[in-house]
């Protein structure tokens, strides 16, 4: 029965395969799976993960879907998630937003997470289990590249927020909301971290083709900037506002906006575009003096650009030129990766 649902698990998928290994890892390793719930996102109209979704559970209720046709691109990628947070069964106690390249391994994850079931009275907040559980974040921007991705929220947050996020990122915008909530002390710090809930698959969009990843980093590009923009800046931190007031009313104390400055905000995201990957926490990226960046951008909004851009990469490759450019040996070996799976 849906009562019975203590933690929902979100995602979208269009890889059956992937998804079956996904839901598999789920299984093999929670201590009762009758009390998890999985929600995901399809295609309209994809028989396969239907087939997929049918055959795991073949009676039970593991797996709810919904279909839509939202997804045109992975820039719409965030648009489903909020439908699936609306039909969370009201018994869940907490939600993640997942990928289906992420394999549980921890056996009886499900019960360390129900611990901290009723952990604050007011039954407020996230257990940050990603390989960045541990950041303490000192700069917004640093939300928006390095996020804890696989936090399980109570409920009551994500209700308090009403949405899992307005733009691409459901991990980044909360991320943001975290940071805006740490701002206001002690009494309102609702991160428990937790070490000993593991996964493997943290890593996402390494079975892209180079043509898919050019793509994909033009997306991501624009994308951060749309969450670094003052409009979503100010949802994040009204949202922070409101888990705020929900847990002064608990504790009987009174606590005022904290505003931020749009002057701010604008100014330092045009700044740091021309030092972007600098600032989003790349130091030895080689596109790193204004010019590069300007070219950067360029190429960010002219897609036609690919093309020759791809033709210049694999040519600097085959060359051995490429090493001269990129001297970080771990992000030049991802470049060739990437180059050579075609």
């Amino acid at each position: 029965m849906s009562n019975q649902k203590k933690i929902s698990i979100h995602l979208n998928s269009n890889k059956p395969e992937s998804f079956k290994e996904f839901i598999n890892s789920i299984k093999s390793t929670a201590f009762n799976i009758k009390d998890i719930e999985v929600l995901v996102s399809i295609d309209k109209n994809d028989v396969e993960m239907i087939k997929v979704i049918d055959s795991i559970n073949d009676g039970n209720n593991l797996i709810r879907y919904i279909e839509t046709t939202l997804i045109k691109s992975f820039s719409d990628a965030w648009k489903p998630l909020n439908i699936l947070l609306q039909k969370t069964s009201k018994s869940v106690y907490f939600v993640s937003c997942v990928s289906d390249d992420l394999r549980f391994i921890t056996e009886g994850w499900d019960k360390i997470i129900l611990s901290y079931e009723n952990f604050y009275k007011d039954d407020i907040l996230r257990i940050r289990c990603s390989k960045y559980r541990n950041e303490v974040y000192k700069d917004i921007w640093e939300c928006g590249y390095k996020p804890d991705s696989y936090s399980f929220y109570t409920k009551k947050w994500l209700e308090i927020v009403g949405r899992w996020n307005p733009c691409i990122g459901p991990d980044t915008f909360q991320e943001c909301i975290s940071y805006y909530v740490s701002n206001y002390g002690e009494l309102y710090q609702r991160n428990i971290v937790n070490n000993i809930i593991q996964f493997k698959g943290e890593e996402v969009s390494t079975d892209l083709d180079f043509k898919e990843r050019i793509s994909r980093t033009r997306i991501y590009y624009k994308a951060f900037f749309t969450l670094m923009s003052y409009k979503n800046q100010k949802r994040a931190n009204e949202a922070a506002y409101k888990i705020i007031t929900k847990i002064s009313e608990v504790n009987n104390v009174k606590t005022k906006i904290i505003t931020i400055n749009p002057y701010k905000i604008y100014f330092t995201n045009l700044a740091r575009r021309f030092n972007f990957f600098y600032y989003r926490g790349s130091p030895n990226h080689f596109i790193n003096t204004k010019i590069k960046n300007i070219l950067f951008i360029a190429w960010c909004y002219m897609s036609i650009l690919d093309k020759p851009i791809i033709i210049i990469i694999n040519f600097l490759y085959k060359n051995n030129y490429l090493r001269r450019i990129i001297k970080d040996d771990r992000k030049l070996k991802q470049v060739e990766a990437i180059i050579n799976r075609g």
